[in-house]
């Protein structure tokens, strides 16, 4: 991973899980949780940040999820970490490293005509499945809340993850929390999911954020669970995401998307140096970062 998705500890926050409440449906205070436990993903490479953190935010039974993936992205493996915070079990998945999102954006598009799902979120999801089904299995017998969440491509593993665990260990009480999620499957994907996790499946999109306009609509991908957008470097509201969207759309084709990537800035919302070279990135890279969907999930001071 690069500079632009990985953190030192000294700047997660501390409250991540204030507000974090395993007998709630959808708030803020979880999405906050959700969103740094999918940042934390990205540290998975660097055992020192992840102990740290942990530390710091109380998380205990952690495990770290990375496996080599066959799949039509072009990603070399799968990476996540599995937590307790409380009796909750948390699963988080990393996502796209930006330095790449081009490549990443384009290959979204492509994938089995036929299939239902995406074949390389079916693949990168497959990589570490046996794990993450014993995390969930043992969590079933205990009796523990099930969170499961991912920024990027992670969203997107996060997704079929729970369409998993739906299928093979009869899983249907989850909150699925997804962060600049892209398209993950054809209808007949997206309505069985839907029934079992669409009312408790929460896809945040910060502002121009390329991501989840991809894969289109006109190639039969469609968006799972609610919806609930902010503008570029603003906070998310309070309202339940909304059932059944599939926004955001792309206001053109795939090259004129493109080419409008370059179209502008992107608000920074770090402070460090590495951070403050992020805001010459243009809207629809920039907005995707992680840190961005971390500061539009902080309360204002």
């Amino acid at each position: 991973m690069s500079f632009l998705v990985e953190r030192p500890p000294e700047q997660y926050d501390r409250a991540a899980f204030s507000g974090f409440n395993t007998s709630s449906t959808f708030n803020l205070g979880n999405a906050r949780a959700m969103m740094w436990m999918s940042q934390l993903a990205y540290e998975t490479h660097v055992p020192a940040t992840i102990d740290a953190v942990s530390k710091l935010l109380q998380l205990s039974e952690v495990r770290v999820l990375s496996k080599p993936a066959k799949s039509s992205l072009p990603m070399t493996d799968t990476r996540g970490v599995i937590v307790r915070k409380g009796d909750a079990t948390i699963v988080a998945f990393a996502g796209t490293d930006p330095l790449h999102l081009l490549n990443w954006v384009s290959d979204f598009t492509l994938g089995r005509p036929q299939a239902a799902v995406h074949e390389g979120f079916h693949d990168a999801a497959a990589a570490v499945w046996n794990d993450v089904r014993d995390a969930l299995a043992a969590s079933v017998k205990a009796g523990s809340p099930i969170f499961i969440t991912g920024h990027s491509l992670g969203a997107a593993i996060a997704v079929v993850t729970a369409d998993l665990a739906r299928r093979e260990l009869q899983i249907g009480n989850a909150q699925i929390y997804l962060f600049g999620c892209p398209r993950v499957g054809r209808a007949d994907f997206v309505a069985p999911y839907n029934i079992t996790f669409g009312a408790t499946t929460y896809r945040l999109v910060h502002g121009a954020d390329i991501v989840p306009t991809v894969p289109p609509p006109l190639l039969g991908f469609h968006h799972v669970g609610g919806y609930l957008g902010c503008a570029s470097g603003a906070k998310f509201g309070a309202t339940p995401p909304a059932l059944g969207s599939d926004e955001p759309m792309a206001e053109a084709g795939l090259g004129e998307q493109l080419r409008g990537l370059f179209v502008g800035f992107s608000q920074n919302a770090r402070r460090d140096t590495l951070g403050a070279l992020t805001v010459a990135l243009p809207p629809g890279i920039g907005d995707h970062l992680p840190d961005r969907y971390c500061a539009a999930l902080t309360p204002a001071q």
